[in-house]
């Protein structure tokens, strides 16, 4: 497979990394399976998040019993709620992951203006301290708003960049993915199949190769997901113009109503949130019943107080760039998980 460097970092990794959201799902003997048996593909960049239950626990089992021969890259979103609980989450990452150096560590979903100047205040100085000393190699941020994630990247603070980016969120191409190359940024794709609503996996893969980004990073638990993704990067085809126009006609309906979880739509007088909202439908409504769409409602019922106060008031799809039609997505989910309580 080919093998990259990350931006101005020199850091060389292979082309598809590992997303670590989804090792929460399986059981710790089962994601030492999975983890080896990537590492023994050659894959060495692993992306996970504080937020992501015991992923950092998992990752570290494995990885901290190997030599430094990977990549790592930790965040948390805990700079929304002050420095201290920042530290802490920043602290616990180097537990879990039991070792002594994170390559890259930085702040989880800063997606709108007002976000990006908190997140460069105190937490920022926190983690240029944090490098200062080697804790952590690079600093990072993540986001699902190109715009804003543009305007962080002029700032030159930043030496990673995630983001989604696929056939269906083409956003980045405006003007994102060539600020970060222009920059020397490394960039990281989340979301490489929409979150799993592309059918077409392969062909939604090899879709990158005709981009400038760095490594790939879909959210993988299996060895079949494994193999399957490493064979689509491995071969190196990028899509002829028959198959991409061929994916572009099966994503077509996606793309018309598909959240971009950029967060133009918050926040909302009930606290819902409302990207995570359009991510449980887009999963689960409409869908077979499978271990996914299971495990997705489960987490969703948490949400049931807050999607039963929602009175359609529509500030919601006045301020979506996408005009996605999101009370009649909150009375659906609401139906689905069991309400069936509608108040409007």
């Amino acid at each position: 497979m080919q093998t990259i460097t990350l931006g101005k970092t020199g850091l060389r990794v292979k082309k598809l990394g590992f997303g670590a959201m989804y090792l929460p799902r399986i059981k710790p003997e089962e994601s030492d399976r999975v983890l080896n048996h990537a590492l023994g593909l050659g894959i060495n960049y692993f992306d996970t998040a504080a937020a992501y239950m015991d992923s950092e626990e998992k990752l570290g089992r494995v990885l901290s019993k190997r030599a430094k021969d990977f990549i790592i890259m930790s965040r948390s979103n805990s700079w929304k709620m002050g420095i201290d609980a920042f530290r802490k989450d920043f602290e616990q990452s180097f537990q879990r992951l039991k070792i002594q150096t994170i390559d890259f560590y930085g702040f989880h979903a800063v997606n709108q203006p007002d976000e990006l100047e908190l997140a460069m205040k105190e937490p920022l100085a926190f983690l240029k301290g944090e490098k200062a000393t080697g804790r952590i190699s690079h600093i990072a941020i993540t986001g699902h708003n190109p715009v804003t994630m543009t305007e962080a990247l002029k700032t030159g603070e930043f030496e990673m960049a995630m983001f989604p980016f696929n056939v269906i969120e083409r956003e980045p191409l405006q003007t994102l993915i060539d600020t970060a190359n222009k920059r020397g940024v490394a960039t990281s794709i989340m979301k490489p199949l929409a979150g799993g609503v592309i059918e077409s996996k392969q062909p939604a893969l090899r879709f990158f190769l005709d981009h400038t980004i760095d490594v790939i990073t879909p959210g993988m638990m299996s060895i079949k997901e494994i193999d399957e993704n490493f064979k689509a990067i491995d071969e190196g085809r990028p899509l002829s113009k028959k198959e991409l126009a061929d994916l572009e006609e099966e994503v077509s309906s996606l793309g018309k109503e598909f959240c971009r979880r950029c967060s133009y739509c918050m926040p909302c007088p009930h606290n819902i949130m409302i990207p995570f909202v359009h991510m449980i439908h887009m999963k689960c409504y409409g869908k077979e019943m499978n271990d996914d769409v299971a495990y997705t409602l489960e987490l969703g019922k948490r949400m049931l107080p807050q999607l039963e106060a929602c009175e359609a008031c529509g500030k919601c799809v006045e301020k979506c760039p996408y005009d996605i039609p999101t009370p009649k997505r909150v009375e659906e989910l609401r139906e689905l998980l069991g309400s069936g309580n509608s108040k409007h």
